[in-house]
């Protein structure tokens, strides 16, 4: 009786089970056996895909869980999705699918008009029947039924045109949808593929089948965005926004291309059937293998001879046929080429408990398997072959490996496998003599060549938050316009023109106050960095993106370095906070005593710097500090003060500002009241291939400066030259403290 697979055995498992029990006293020889338990594994896969096939109503990611349970592998269940798939779309009558393209005025596609297409056809738009697609009105991207992206709106027949507009999904939600709002927003998708069940239709020019037709009535199946030749700058700008590398092969591959159609597994074809091994006389696995592997070769040619002849921009349901044929052939002839390498290894593995009673007599094909099975009497009466003596080169290959693959050996393995063949013993021998190293990786001219190198996804680097967006958020914001400087105007406190006891008839004094102003005028951050033409044409991810990230993190945290320090006021840069201010002596000891310690006098300190007038506190501490003062308890009662506080972002009812830019130990008190910013919007970016640059980071020149003997700066790069890149950022900033005695601070608390 045939034997059949158990549920979930591997085919390299049922072959350790099979071909003994096929081999029984002597029944059959080692090859004989091997067929037909290999023509009873895939007998038994046909009647296991028999009975695995997707529900009616079951969605794609529910039948892959319940496929996968059931033993398949993950391509093996898309083949059987696919395979039901087009039986279901066949059944139901073709579909037919056209794609228009217009501009997109805020997600308002057109559809479909009236106009004839590239197959001369012309789809009538009163003959639209829209009611089934309605109640499930769902967008797919490319036709790919596994990539929904969002849904139809108000899909209605205007002025001769199918009109509707996609709702995607939110963004933040799936990081490739939001990648398709980028690429919609910079206009790259703008194209919409309608899929429909013709009802009625007639040829445009009666008698001439090549006219062109014209549909009547049809009802809509299905509608996707879909990619559509556009200009050649938009794979630039893809990747300018960061697009990732799969969803850029995605929508820039050509329909029916081979990169196309690696990046969709998802087959429509039938595969091919195995064909089962019939007759007694079977030709070795070497040559079985050989065969194998010279039909996906084959296959794969006339699959690249196809693709040479299809039309991408407008591919037919039969070529799509002939294509997903071709696929499904190859498909299932890479597994059978998988499963006869499974079963030479398995065959080897189930004889080594025969070691040492073979004859020795040796087929030389090569095929460790096939020598192993011819210590028994050659089957069919075969006269030994004849070796050729580059085959025992290949014999001292096929030892060695597996002598290490199996931890054995050489002498012992190559018994094993070729007996005792006195002239496979007599070479091996004499190559064993040699002194050789193994092939590595880092070894240049043996093997290093041969390392594949893939680049990960780019990982951002761990930047610290900052202190200035959120404490000129709590000052006053201004911006200079057209100006050329702002003044903030205050009184002096000093001299006073407070009133005073005056007697009957005696003169009122006259006093005179005073006014100051702080005065603001542009300073500005900037940068310029350079690459090349060619990494901006092939970088991935783009590299003027990464750059333009790199920038502002970078100068986010230059900014603090200077809001931070002691450093006064120049031509280029504003004075520091803590300017003029001295830093206060911190409570030793540690603990809460410190902690209270600490607090009592920087407040203190603000409250007699502004007489007792603090408009709006904040705190500015390291996170290391914030972390200590939530897990800070109160001696003796197992409490923590600031815990609660600390978690809303406040310390005494102020704002806490906590920034990795602030030293660890510093505490800084202010009040953001008096503090005014200015400029400190986005930066500007600016990009050009024209300019001539010094490239100097610390003290740049102008690039030539008149006098005797002249000054010319070096080295000096010509970006037009060179075809070369360069982005600038130029940031307009300056900031002030409106009056002294604002500020508090203390360095090296010790808590």
């Amino acid at each position: 009786m045939p034997m059949k697979p158990n549920k979930g055995e591997s085919q390299a498992d049922f072959m350790k089970r099979c071909v003994p029990d096929m081999m029984g006293d002597g029944k059959r020889d080692n090859e004989q056996a091997t067929a037909a338990c290999l023509t009873m594994f895939s007998e038994g896969e046909k009647e296991k895909r028999k009975s695995l096939t997707p529900e009616d109503d079951e969605e794609f990611a529910d039948w892959m869980d319940r496929c996968q349970e059931g033993g398949e592998d993950a391509d093996e269940c898309r083949v059987i999705w696919a395979d039901t798939r087009s039986a279901k779309i066949k059944s139901n009558g073709n579909v037919v699918r056209k794609t228009h393209a217009e501009p997109v005025v805020e997600r308002e596609f057109v559809m479909s008009d009236e106009t004839p297409d590239r197959m001369n056809d012309i789809i009538m738009s009163t003959g639209w029947d829209l009611e089934n697609f309605k109640k499930n009105p769902v967008a797919l991207f490319n036709h790919n039924s596994n990539w929904p992206i969002g849904t139809w709106s108000n899909l209605r027949v205007v002025d001769g045109k199918l009109r509707g507009k996609l709702d995607l999904l939110p963004k933040g939600k799936i990081p490739r949808v939001d990648e398709i709002h980028a690429l919609i927003e910079h206009g790259i998708l703008k194209a919409v593929s309608v899929g429909f069940a013709p009802k009625k239709h007639e040829p445009i020019v009666k008698g001439d089948p090549f006219a062109g037709s014209r549909y009547l009535a049809q009802e809509l199946v299905e509608t996707s965005l879909v990619t559509v030749p556009a200009n050649p700058n938009a794979l630039a700008v893809a990747k300018s926004l960061s697009i990732s590398d799969d969803t850029i092969k995605r929508v820039f591959a050509k329909p029916g291309s081979r990169d196309a159609l690696e990046h969709d597994r998802r087959l429509t074809g039938k595969p091919a059937d195995t064909s089962p091994i019939v007759g007694k006389s079977m030709s070795a696995f070497a040559q079985r293998i050989t065969d194998s592997q010279a039909r996906i070769v084959a296959y794969r040619d006339k699959l690249t001879e196809h693709l040479k002849n299809v039309d991408d921009s407008n591919v037919s349901d039969a070529d799509l046929e002939v294509t997903n044929e071709l696929n499904a052939r190859i498909k299932q002839e890479e597994k059978s080429l998988a499963s006869l390498k499974e079963s030479e290894k398995s065959l080897l593995l189930s004889n080594d408990a025969d070691n040492g009673n073979g004859n020795g007599h040796d087929k030389g094909n090569g095929s460790a398997i096939a020598a192993a099975s011819m210590r028994s009497a050659r089957p069919f009466g075969f006269k030994p072959k004849t070796i050729d003596p580059i085959e025992y080169l290949v014999r001292d290959g096929v030892v060695r490996l597996f002598a290490h693959r199996e931890k054995r050996n050489v002498d012992e393995m190559r018994k094993l496998i070729y007996g005792d063949d006195e002239a496979t013993k007599v070479f091996i021998d004499f190559t064993s003599k040699a002194a050789s190293a193994p092939a590595m990786t880092n070894v240049v001219g043996w093997a290093a060549e041969l390392i594949q190198q893939v680049n990960a996804d780019f990982l951002e680097p761990l930047y610290p938050n900052v202190v200035f967006p959120s404490l000129a958020g709590q000052g006053l914001s201004l911006s200079f316009g057209r100006n050329g400087r702002i003044s903030v105007p205050t009184r002096s406190l000093t001299p006073t023109i407070a009133g005073s006891f005056v007697g009957e008839g005696q003169p009122i004094p006259v006093r005179q106050g005073a006014f100051t102003a702080a005065i603001l005028t542009p300073k500005k951050m900037a940068v310029i960095t350079t690459w090349t033409r060619e990494l901006d044409e092939h970088s991935i991810p783009a590299i003027e993106g990464l750059l333009r990230d790199a920038i502002k993190q970078d100068t986010a945290v230059s900014i603090d370095a200077v809001l931070l320090d002691s450093n006064p006021a120049t031509a280029v840069r504003p004075a520091g906070l803590l300017n003029g201010v001295a830093s206060l002596t911190p409570t030793t000891g540690g603990g809460f005593a410190a902690v209270v310690g600490d607090l009592q006098k920087i407040a203190g300190a603000l409250m007699t710097g502004t007489n007792g007038n603090i408009r709006k506190m904040v705190w500015l501490i390291n996170p290391a500090q914030k972390l200590t003062l939530s897990l800070t308890s109160a001696p003796g009662t197992g409490a923590f003060p600031f815990k609660e506080e600390i978690g809303r972002n406040q310390l005494l009812t102020y704002p806490v500002i906590a920034a990795g830019t602030v030293p660890v130990g510093t505490v800084i008190a202010v009040d953001a009241a008096d503090f005014v910013s200015v400029g400190g919007e986005a930066p500007r970016f600016e990009i050009s291939d024209q300019a001539t640059l010094h490239m100097e980071d610390t003290l740049p020149l102008a690039i030539g400066t008149p006098g005797t003997p002249a000054v010319v700066a070096a080295p000096v790069r010509s970006l037009y030259q060179t075809d070369s890149l360069a982005l600038r950022l130029i940031m307009p900033l300056n900031w002030t403290l409106r009056r002294s005695g604002v500020v508090a601070w203390m360095a090296g608390v010790t808590w």
